[in-house]
């Protein structure tokens, strides 16, 4: 799967309904409610991992446990956004308090945004199924089954391309 082949990281969220009873879906990076997720990709854009939905709450770093994990820890080396700064990925670097980047550091996170737009593709494209990007409206105890069967049917078509 990734065994030693680059792995593009990033997170994105699942928007359902404002659920009064479920604070912890509220994600404030989005300004709404949703589960958040991870999706795993490889340099061509393909995906090879979406994780189960968590809490909109969560931050991707809390959301890379288990699974993921494992499958990152797989690969060569992983790119990842300026959200896992410090976990020993590639990242961006982050604007320092009190100046202003350096040029070298403009030209650096430039280069890692190109290389990670191949999966910022992939996750508008997976964003691209209806049951994915509107609100998520059935009762909230039943957006697993439908964001695993939805996922599942997109790895399906995939399988026929």
């Amino acid at each position: 799967m990734t065994r030693g082949r680059l792995a593009l990281v990033d997170g994105t969220l699942w928007p359902c309904w404002s659920w009064e009873r479920a604070p912890e879906m509220w994600a404030g990076k989005y300004k709404t409610t949703g589960h958040g997720s991870l999706i795993i990709g490889d340099e061509s854009g393909n995906i090879i991992f979406v994780s189960d939905p968590a809490p909109g709450c969560d931050h991707d770093m809390k959301k890379r446990e288990g699974e993921v994990e494992e499958i990152l820890d797989l690969a060569g080396s992983v790119i990842a956004d300026k959200g896992f700064q410090g976990s020993g990925y590639v990242t961006p670097a982050k604007k320092p308090q009190g100046r202003e980047l350096y040029t070298r550091e403009h030209e650096y996170n430039n280069q890692v945004s190109s290389i990670r737009a191949p999966i910022e593709r992939a996750v508008a494209h997976l964003k691209t199924w209806k049951v994915l990007f509107t609100d998520y409206r059935r009762p909230l105890n039943t957006f697993l089954d439908s964001f695993r069967a939805a996922i599942g049917l997109y790895f399906f078509e995939l399988s026929f391309q």
